[in-house]
């Protein structure tokens, strides 16, 4: 073999390595990104769920039973979240929309197990809800007093994900009378 055939012969292996490593590289890339979609697709969906769990409860303790036709007969700001005989670790007994206030779910007592890669490790998502009373004209605008709307944010982290999941949405009671 000749300097020639062998340049050849280097130069061919130090191609063919440049494209196996590009390769493993792009398999790399696209392999954390499903992981990291799949993370935040789960935590989107605790969210979603607490959101829809929440909506399905009454307006507020003042409604659950009867009719509101005054923002003063609706609890009082400083008093939204957990009324006597409900836990925060029983989000079934929660009966009313602003109950979700302060709720925060505790990944140690209950965990999802969900880990693509090693089924022997736990995912844990930690989930934060907050709910206030919104002004009437804008909803993004906490307001310090009783009105006819209220909003519910819920966070969902996890060591396991990048970013912080946040979703809110505005429940409103209407009286047609």
């Amino acid at each position: 073999m000749n300097t020639g055939q062998m340049l050849l012969t280097i130069g061919a292996i130090f191609l063919l390595s440049t494209v196996i490593l590009t390769v493993n590289r792009g398999f790399l890339t696209t392999n954390t990104t499903m992981i990291t979609n799949r993370y935040g697709i789960m935590a989107t969906s605790l969210a979603t769920s607490m959101i829809e769990r929440a909506i399905s409860k009454a307006f507020d303790e003042k409604t659950d039973t009867t009719e509101a036709t005054n923002v003063s007969q609706l609890t009082l700001p400083q008093y939204l979240g957990l009324d006597a005989g409900e836990s925060r670790n029983d989000p079934n007994l929660l009966d009313d929309f602003d109950d979700y206030n302060c709720y925060r779910y505790d990944p140690h007592v209950d965990s999802i197990q969900i880990d693509p890669m090693d089924l022997s490790k736990k995912l844990y998502f930690k989930t934060y809800c907050s709910v206030d009373y919104v002004s009437d004209s804008n909803p993004n605008i906490v307001s310090s007093v009783r009105t006819w709307h209220k909003k519910l944010q819920v966070i969902v982290t996890s060591s396991a994900m990048e970013d912080t999941i946040r979703m809110t949405t505005i429940y409103s009671y209407w009286n047609f009378k």
